[in-house]
């Protein structure tokens, strides 16, 4: 009984290949913590667009006047006052800087020009939001006064702005 021993062995079988579902641990972590970086991520970006809502709102107001301005029938003195009716509307009641509620003249200009970080409330076209729109002649740069307004409200953010006034105050 000469016979070949290899003929008694059976033939080889792969392992089965295991299937995708359902998948290891570390894919349920790192699926979980996708999850909660994108929920967590939703949640700020929706805060931030709800805190800079009335920052947006009136930089539509300024954009609506900046175009009006080639037919504007008002007069400088209106809209100066409209100007500054956004500003204290926004940084006062939206922004709840109450220190600028009772602002006005070059105090208030003062302040405006520590939001912008410029001069051009105080010594630029921004100065006609102070007393001069109150005299009886009176004109402005319709179209410098409401670029100023623009950049100034460009700066404002809806948390830094109150930090920056109580520290410079």
């Amino acid at each position: 009984m000469n016979a070949d021993p290899l003929d008694a062995l059976r033939d080889i079988y792969l392992p089965v290949e295991p299937h995708w579902w359902p998948p290891a641990p570390g894919w349920w972590i790192t699926a979980a913590l996708i999850l909660a970086v994108l929920w967590w991520s939703g949640r700020r970006f929706w805060a931030y667009r709800a805190a800079t809502q009335t920052i947006r709102a009136a930089q539509r107001i300024i954009d609506t006047l900046i175009e009006e301005e080639a037919t504007a029938i008002s007069s400088d003195a209106t809209l100066a006052n409209q100007c500054n009716e956004v500003l204290k509307r926004l940084l006062v009641v939206a922004l709840q800087m109450q220190t600028l509620s009772s602002q006005s003249g070059q105090p208030w200009l003062c302040s405006l020009d520590r939001l912008s970080m410029t001069s051009d409330f105080t010594q630029g076209p921004g100065q006609v939001l102070g007393e001069d729109r109150f005299r009886a002649q009176f004109s402005s740069d319709r179209r410098a006064l409401l670029l100023c307004v623009k950049r100034l409200l460009s700066k404002v953010h809806y948390r830094k702005s109150k930090a920056m006034l109580e520290g410079s105050a």
